[in-house]
């Protein structure tokens, strides 16, 4: 399956585990809603949003902070496409599920319903909407997955904040 990309030529050469366009997701134009988890890796300092595209495929959202989780504004990297295994959580690495629920992505506008929560001091059970603008995107080498070109996104947040489900 096809999904829109962002026009971006990388600047740095190298071996990736994930093809551009996988990479280049461009978020903005994505259309999707479906089932939804926040994961912490461990060892990581923020949180992964993965947002299940179909049966196969999902989108990592990368925040560094708990502020999405508040209706606040803040910024997200888009890890792109990753296969649907890498939703799951491995106790043993240290992740944590922190929230499951669902999401919606129409035309820059990414809705997230935490639906359950296993970390209420993390996020409460509620829905936040919040306008995508791209910042730009990174390059850089990374010793886990090579050569990296990932969209970053600010997530503005649309309405009041928090709503109780």
């Amino acid at each position: 399956m096809g999904y829109p990309v962002i026009d971006y030529k990388p600047r740095l050469k190298g071996e990736s585990d994930q093809p551009l366009e996988h990479q280049l997701v461009d978020l903005e134009r994505l259309e999707s809603s479906g089932y939804m988890r926040v994961v912490k890796h461990g060892g990581e300092k923020g949180y992964h949003i993965k947002l299940v595209l179909n049966d196969r495929e999902a989108i990592s959202l990368f925040v560094w902070n708990e502020k999405v989780f508040r209706g606040e504004n803040t910024l997200a990297r888009s890890y792109g496409v990753i296969p649907i295994e890498e939703i799951e959580v491995d106790e043993e690495e240290g992740d944590r599920l922190i929230a499951e629920g669902s999401y919606s992505l129409r035309r820059g506008l990414l809705e997230l319903r935490f639906e359950r929560t296993y970390d209420e001091s993390v996020v409460k059970p509620g829905i936040f909407r919040y306008r995508l603008k791209l910042k730009g995107v990174r390059e850089y080498i990374s010793p886990k997955h090579g050569h990296s070109t990932r969209p970053e996104y600010f997530l503005i947040a649309v309405g009041r904040g928090l709503r109780r489900l």
